[in-house]
Order: structure tokens, then C-alpha cells, then sequence
């Protein structure tokens, strides 16, 4: 991330004090007339506004955080059909054509598409596209639902990209280049390389130089950027870059999670001549209503409108936001914010990292991702994006009071203390402490190295939480007392095992089309072992599939889901919901087996 003395025309505090709880648009907006009638919202407007009423500030999509509008308010206003003079989406050559042509110089594509049904439909469209009828195709296991209900629908051939994982948090590293060129010299049909970046929780592969090798192998790359459509607008504020500034063939864009646009809006967007615009037309005239609402479409225009006033300030700002952010958060001990405060992206097998993401780490704590969110929202009155056991995730946006960010930090601080205080008095007596800090004084007295002395203290647990209330004492901590009651815990911590298994051990046995075409039948959970799975598994948030049709079931995938139920997680079954403690598998116990979906060699070796 870049430094915020690049932005000093556009401080935070300048920023901030100019634009308030508003933007241009909304101060013409709280003059508009409304047409509606609070009192017939019915029992969903009336729960909404209860718990608007708990004024919960929101670290959660959409960006515009409901106070920073680029559309009217009085959306049935704007509430058109394809009329005369209103243009039609799928046959744009109107004012619909000149505000897609718009959105297409700013990020710099060859053609940008507005999508009204989310880049679900993006993805649905974008692997139709791309991807033939029974073909072959790379794809990212670690993709969003979406892009496994395209590859069934063209009963497609996946051969799966599996992305390592962080050892701490069960996050999803970036795809390595070494790990495509390997899968596409194994499997020379490939169609193409789907995959994601940024992840939900901000990790950016190194999409430049996978386009570059996708293209020697001469097939396109389509990367689900949807959560990065605010990346390569400002080049000031530090963000990464777009995937379509770095070759990607084609990239899909979500506007309202990381820029203003409402909920659903997003984008499609093309480069190069890889792929037919007209076949993609085509699809998207399959996959997006043929009635799209204009207040939507609105929103989209907005956002252009938004980043060609006002947006170099508000990102500039952002980012000024950020770095206060990390200032504040530095003397985190028990918690760390990935990538953000002293928490170094080198020490991370991530090519790159959204700085917009905060991705607040509680693994080496008592504490869980579930816990910290509630905590966070009773006490502290944040309302995250999600929660997982080792982590919870709060998303930041263009439309934040970014002075948020500063009691945000302030909050995770105070919550640090405390974890801090309790590691303290569980893991060290003044007995100990006493004992192992003369023990401490006599080894650097005769001239041992910091290094040495940590190693031999840790090769008992009661050392190494000794040795940190020594280092404590004097200022400088290489173990907090939160790693120690950690390793004190040693297996009885339930989050390492509630993280996603280790799935690059899961065999695919079929095509997930042919696998939810077979036969199914409901199976208890515990005879479900080697059975061929007949339906996908996936936790929601974020959407990424446990299991997909067509996968053997292993061992830790059974004890993945029955840890998680255990846990009270909330875990989603397309075909066995209404089935508790079953799964729907493939009738025959003899499908056919297909060539392995995996090269012969390992990918998994590059770089060790």
C-alpha cells in the first residue's frame, strides 16, 4: 500500500470535514419527495427497522454502508420499462449503451456489460462463454458457488487448482503461477483458467504474470474479481491493480461490495479478442432477467459519475483511513489484522493483499472468530462481514465515516488488553515469572543471544511463558502471553479443526454434471465414507464449496462437517437439507472412474 503523503491534497481530516455523512448526490437526494408510506412496509420493513434501530455501524458489503448514495432515493421514479427513450439493456444503443461505453474508459476495458442479477451472473455467463459443451477447464477450487453451477450446467471437465491454505487461520494463499502452468501443461485441452482473486478475505494472486502464461498456452483467463471493483481506479490510494489493467481476458465485478453501487449490481468486463463478445451477449441473455430494473442500472451509471467527480478524494482518504488504522492497532499482542499494523505481508504466502480488508486473526487467543463478532457488535456496536473460527472479517468501503476506522481499531485494542490480561494470569505465576527471569538475566549476563535463549525456553511450555513476561519487563516481547496459553492449549483448541479440511486430498470420481444427474440417495453421515458425493456442501459466507458432486468423501471431510454442526455453524446442503445427518451421494457404489483430475507429479513442491 502505497504512503498517504502521495494523497496530502486529499487529507482525511480535509476530506472528512468537506464531506461529512454526505455526497454531492445526497444533498439533492434529502430534498426529494418520497413516494411511499412507511406504515404499509408490512412485517419485514418493521423488522428492518428494529434492527436499524440497534444503530450497529456496518463493517459489512454493500460499500455505500446505507449513507452515501450515487442514485436517488425515490427509486419508483426511476422505476422504468423498455420504453421509447429509456434504451434496453440487451439490445443497448441508447443512454444504456453511452453509460456502459462510460464505465468502459474508466477501468479500461474493451467492453464492459452492467449486470443487475449480482457476478453470479457474470460468472454463470463468463464460464458459459469460455468454456465449450463437455469441455475441459482449470479452475481454482477455492471459486464461488457460482462458477461450479457453470461448469455443471456445460457438463463440463474441471481439473482443480487446489490453493495451499495459512496454517493459523485456514485462509486461502494466492494462486501461483507454477501451479497453473502445471495444470495446463498436464491437461494441454484446457478451454481455459477460472479462477479468484481477491479472495473474500483480500488475498490477490499475481494475475499478470498467469495471464501472460495462459496466453502462451494460447486460452483466456476469467478471474472473479468481485471483490475488487474498487482495484486499479486510483493508483494513489495504494490499492492493487485490476485484473482487465493486467491481462485477464475477462474479469467480473461486483459495484456493491467495495464501491457504491445497491446490492446485485455488477460488472462483466472484456479484453482482447480471446473470447466473442456476441457469444457472450448470448449467454448473458440467458443468465440476466430480461426486465432489468433501472434503479439498479441507475446505481451503476452513479458509480462512474461517483469515481469521475469525487472518487481520487474518497480513495485518497480511504487509504489515509487505512494507515491511521494501522498506527493505531500496532501494539496488538493476542490479536493481529492480516497484513495490516506490524502483521507484515512477507510473512504471508500472499502475492498480494487488499488493504481494505481487515481480517482480524484470533487464532493464538481463547477467543474465536464467532465470539470476537458478537463482542464486537453488543459491545462495541460493529457489525462484521462474517465470522470463522480462527478469524472474523470487517470489510471497509468508499462510502465508510471513515473516522470509524479510528474507534474500530481503539476497539480491537481494548479487546486485545484484555485477551492479554487473561493469557497473563492464566499461563504465569509470580513464582515462575521470578524464577525464570533471573534464569533469563543470568544467560544474557554471559552473553547468550536473544535467539538462543528463546530457543532453549521454549522447549518447555511453562519457559516459554516465563521467558515473554521477562521480555515483557523489558519492552521487548518475542512471545506474547497469548502464544503461550496457545501452545499450553496444544489440541485443545477447537478452531484449527473447524477449518476447511485439507482438500487437496479429495479425489474427483466424476463430473459434478454427472454426478447430479446419477441417482441419489440419502445416506447417514456416518456410513457416508468413499461414497461419491451427489450435492455440494459449502459455508455461507463466504460460498466457497466443502464438498462438490462428484467428490469422494473423506475422513476429514466428516469430521470437518460434524465439528461444524457440533460448533453450531452455519453450513449449507443443496440436496440434504431437509435430511439432517445425512448426505445425498451417487446410488452406485461402482461409477465410473474417471482419469485422475490431478497431474501425476506433485504442484505442491515448487518453491520448498
Amino acid at each position: 500500500m502505497k504512503k498517504p503523503e502521495q494523497c496530502a491534497q486529499h487529507s482525511l481530516e480535509k476530506y472528512c470535514v468537506e464531506h461529512g455523512k454526505h455526497t454531492k448526490a445526497q444533498d439533492t437526494l434529502e430534498t426529494a419527495e418520497l413516494c411511499h408510506h412507511d406504515e404499509k412496509g408490512g412485517k419485514l420493513q418493521t423488522a428492518l427497522d428494529q434492527y436499524l434501530e440497534k444503530e450497529l455501524y456496518p463493517m459489512h458489503m454493500p460499500g455505500h454502508k446505507r449513507r452515501c448514495a450515487v442514485m436517488p432515493t425515490n427509486v419508483l421514479r426511476y422505476d422504468f420499462t423498455e420504453v421509447s427513450g429509456t434504451d434496453d439493456l440487451h439490445h443497448a444503443e441508447g443512454i444504456l449503451k453511452d453509460a456502459m461505453e462510460r464505465t468502459r474508459r474508466l477501468v479500461g476495458s474493451d467492453r464492459t456489460w452492467y449486470l443487475v442479477n449480482g457476478s453470479t451472473c457474470g460468472n454463470l455467463a463468463g464460464v458459459s462463454a469460455i468454456v465449450p459443451y463437455d469441455g475441459e477447464v482449470i479452475v481454482a477450487r477455492n471459486c464461488h458457488r457460482s462458477v461450479f453451477h457453470a461448469l455443471e450446467l456445460r457438463h463440463a471437465h474441471p481439473h482443480w487448482l487446489w490453493p495451499s491454505m495459512e496454517p493459523e487461520t485456514g485462509i486461502f494463499n494466492s494462486v501461483r503461477p507454477e501451479e497453473v502452468e502445471a495444470l495446463l501443461s498436464a491437461y494441454p485441452n484446457s478451454a481455459a483458467v477460472v479462477l479468484t482473486s481477491p479472495s473474500y478475505e483480500g488475498v490477490v494472486s499475481d494475475i499478470r504474470s498467469i495471464a501472460e502464461l495462459c496466453h502462451r498456452h494460447d486460452v483466456p483467463l476469467m478471474v472473479d474479481e468481485a471483490h475488487g471493483a474498487h482495484f486499479g481506479l486510483v493508483s494513489a490510494a495504494g490499492f492493487p491493480d485490476s485484473a482487465v489493467h493486467q491481462g485477464a481476458d475477462l474479469s467480473v465485478q461486483s459495484a456493491h461490495k467495495t464501491l457504491l453501487g445497491m446490492t446485485q449490481t455488477a460488472y462483466l468486463h472484456l479484453r482482447g479478442n480471446r473470447i466473442s463478445e456476441e457469444t457472450l451477449e448470448e449467454k448473458l441473455a440467458i443468465f440476466e432477467t430480461s426486465s432489468p430494473s433501472y434503479p439498479l442500472m441507475l446505481s451503476l451509471a452513479g458509480c462512474t459519475d461517483f469515481m469521475e467527480t469525487e472518487g481520487e478524494a474518497c480513495f485518497c482518504a480511504w487509504a489515509a483511513a487505512l494507515h491511521e488504522f494501522d498506527e493505531i492497532i500496532r501494539p496488538l499482542r493476542c490479536l493481529r489484522v492480516l497484513c495490516h499494523g506490524r502483521d507484515a505481508r512477507s510473512t504471508h504466502a500472499f502475492y498480494d493483499f487488499d488493504p481494505s480488508k481487515l481480517v482480524v486473526d484470533c487464532s493464538r487467543t481463547s477467543m474465536t472468530g464467532e465470539v470476537l463478532q458478537d463482542l464486537l457488535r453488543t459491545r462495541f456496536h460493529y457489525e462484521l462481514e462474517m465470522a470463522q473460527p480462527a478469524y472474523a472479517l470487517a470489510m471497509t468501503g468508499p462510502g465508510d465515516d471513515f473516522t470509524e476506522l479510528r474507534r474500530f481499531g481503539e476497539a480491537l485494542c481494548t479487546i486485545d488488553r484484555e485477551l492479554e490480561d487473561e493469557a497473563s494470569q492464566r499461563s504465569l505465576s509470580p513464582q515462575t515469572v521470578d524464577a525464570s527471569v533471573r534464569r533469563v538475566e543470568r544467560a544474557l549476563d554471559e552473553g547468550s543471544s536473544v535467539e538462543s535463549v528463546l530457543k532453549q525456553a521454549r522447549n518447555s511450555v511453562d519457559s516459554c511463558a516465563d521467558f515473554d513476561a521477562f521480555m515483557v519487563e523489558n519492552q521487548e516481547s518475542v512471545m506474547t502471553p497469548c502464544d503461550a496459553v496457545e501452545e499450553k492449549q496444544e489440541s485443545q483448541t477447537p478452531k484449527a479443526s473447524v477449518r476447511l479440511p485439507e482438500m487437496e486430498t479429495q479425489e474427483s470420481v466424476m463430473t459434478p454434471c454427472d454426478a447430479v444427474e446419477e441417482k441419489q440417495v440419502m445416506i447417514p453421515r456416518t456410513d457416508a465414507l468413499d461414497q461419491v458425493s451427489g450435492e455440494y456442501v459449502y459455508s455461507y459466507p463466504p460460498g466457497v464449496p466443502i464438498l462438490v458432486p462428484g467428490e469422494r468423501i473423506t475422513e476429514k471431510v466428516l469430521q470437518y462437517l460434524e465439528r461444524a454442526e457440533r460448533e453450531e455453524r452455519a453450513l449449507r446442503y443443496s440436496r440434504s437439507e431437509a435430511f439432517p445427518g445425512k448426505l445425498a451421494c451417487v446410488s452406485t457404489g461402482d461409477a465410473p472412474r474417471l482419469v485422475s483430475l490431478k497431474p501425476k507429479h506433485s504442484i505442491y513442491d515448487f518453491g520448498k
